[in-house]
């Protein structure tokens, strides 16, 4: 979607100083329905709210949400590690991921337990696709334990799922793993050619001449 997508809908409470420029009303809540989300590139995920009195609020952060009082005051910066990478935007619900409990770290190295909500991927930027340290990364929104939101990548969580995972990482230990950098295509490898005919089921041959099958 381009710069606005649905989300799963979900009810919680709104800082109510988003609702007055953070200027009053500090320690006061709105309960609110979340509906969507907006994606500007180099700003964080902003989301769309509905009141219970019918008032539309756009682009409040994820640091004004929180499911519960009292909810701790945690930076923006730290509930949400990325800022949107371009207007496109994808809004993801894995059935895998679907209910799953997990723990995410944040800058101040502490772990913090949650619940698995929904994903949000970007495409359509170099920095959205590429691979590298600078290159892709999604944003999985959590429900913490704590009260609050948080929008965290891949490598900043470890996962809960019994069934499946059954060896799972001690408390704070963390996965060893090195960021990938290499682009993977199947086409454009050049030892390898198409047979130049109309057979449906035609040859693949390399270079040599030496014929692959289909």
């Amino acid at each position: 979607m381009f710069l606005n997508a649905d989300v799963p809908v979900f009810y919680c409470l709104l800082r109510k100083e988003f609702l007055y420029d953070q200027q009053s009303h500090q320690n006061e809540f709105e309960k609110v329905a979340v509906f969507g989300v907006a994606s500007i590139p180099s700003r964080a995920a902003l989301f769309h709210v509905m009141t219970e009195r019918g008032a539309q609020i756009a682009r409040v952060p994820i640091s004004a949400l929180v499911w519960k009082t009292p909810a701790p005051q945690i930076p923006l910066d730290y509930l949400e590690l990325w800022d949107n990478f371009s207007y496109e935007i994808a809004v993801t619900k894995f059935e895998f991921l679907k209910g799953l409990r997990c723990r995410t770290v944040l800058k101040d190295r502490q772990w913090y337990d949650g619940e698995y909500m929904f994903t949000l991927d970007w495409c359509g930027s170099e920095t959205a696709e590429d691979v590298g340290e600078g290159g892709h990364k999604n944003a999985h929104i959590l429900r913490l334990d704590n009260g609050c939101f948080a929008a965290q990548p891949n490598n900043r969580i470890l996962w809960y799922e019994p069934a499946f995972i059954t060896r799972p990482y001690a408390a704070g230990e963390r996965p060893d793993f090195v960021t990938n950098s290499h682009i993977w295509k199947c086409e454009g490898v050049s030892k390898w050619a198409t047979e130049d005919s109309q057979a449906m089921f035609y040859e693949i041959t390399s270079v040599n001449g030496k014929g692959s099958g289909s």
